[in-house]
């Protein structure tokens, strides 16, 4: 059994992969594009999730139907994978769903399709994606800050920008540290999209309680050292990281490196459609030797979240 550390919901893209999945032959030529090859992992990303809203704006399949099977099938993924616990990143706002009043509502269709499903458990955490124009960002912040009964209902916020989104992090840095200081666990995705230097910044400001990919950051003494002397375990995602060209996991493991150095990593799907892969996939190109394998299984369990 494993617990899931790092994995986004995609909603979006469940909604299409259920509904519509034809539409999605873009996006998986996307991947072979000679434009696509000669962009930055950041690049790549934007790209990726460009095309993704591109197929879902103005579509009507945003049903509570919808959602409530997606869900379904979400957890049901889950089991068949053997996975006994996921770390759930969902959006705080309602968006494109617009049936639901708030975000609590999709909370409640995850609860009453957990019900059944005793050998899982799931924790939310709102995610905060700064790469939206500063309007939406206002308004994810105004959700978490504003919106009890939501936050009674999450373990924590999941943080990711680019370095042109950097005034977004500062300007709401000391409500993310006030959010932390009354009980939310706060992840920030480092060591993936952008340099070391800019990852030591943010970790001047925050000190988070865990981190999304990190590869890169092990190429730093200083930032090793700091996510050792914190204990923060690095969340990994070795599909992912491969497909945007971060690092290439199959010729070197980054997690079987972080572990040599004494710091926790949890091996994970990140955004499993998009990427189309599952956790047993993860583990394979993981490239950890079976010991290995074990004490990531018991960091995942020891460094999860428990729902509230």
């Amino acid at each position: 059994m494993h617990s899931l550390l790092h994995c986004h919901f995609e909603s979006a893209l469940r909604a299409l992969a259920l509904t519509q999945p034809q539409k999605l032959r873009p996006l998986w030529k996307t991947y072979e594009s000679e434009k696509y090859q000669t962009l930055t992992p950041g690049q790549r990303l934007t790209l990726l999730w460009r095309t993704v809203m591109g197929l879902s704006h103005g579509e009507d399949i945003f049903t509570e139907n919808t959602f409530r099977e997606i869900v379904r099938r979400l957890l049901l993924e889950m089991t068949e994978s053997d996975v006994e616990h996921v770390d759930l990143r969902i959006g705080p706002s309602t968006g494109r769903w617009k049936w639901m009043e708030s975000a609590t509502d999709g909370l409640d269709v995850f609860r009453e399709e957990l019900h059944d499903y005793t050998s899982l458990s799931i924790a939310f955490l709102a995610g905060i994606n700064m790469n939206r124009a500063q309007t939406e960002v206002d308004a994810i912040f105004d959700t978490l800050t504003l919106d009890g009964s939501l936050t009674a209902q999450i373990v924590g916020v999941d943080l990711n920008f680019l370095p042109n989104d950097l005034h977004k992090f500062d300007r709401y840095v000391s409500t993310l540290r006030k959010l932390q200081a009354d009980g939310l666990k706060i992840n920030i995705h480092l060591g993936e999209l952008f340099d070391n230097e800019l990852s030591r910044y943010v970790l001047s400001q925050i000190i988070p309680d865990r981190i999304g990919h990190g590869v890169l950051l092990l190429r730093d003494q200083t930032l090793v050292d700091a996510i050792r002397d914190h204990d923060i375990c690095l969340d990994m995602c070795p599909t992912s990281n491969t497909l945007l060209g971060v690092t290439d996991w199959t010729r070197v493991s980054p997690a079987s490196h972080a572990l040599k150095l004494g710091i926790p990593v949890s091996i994970n799907t990140d955004d499993p459609v998009l990427f189309g892969t599952t956790i047993a996939r993860e583990l394979c190109l993981a490239g950890l030797s079976d010991p290995e394998q074990e004490q990531v299984a018991a960091y995942s369990r020891k460094y999860r979240y428990d729902g509230p």
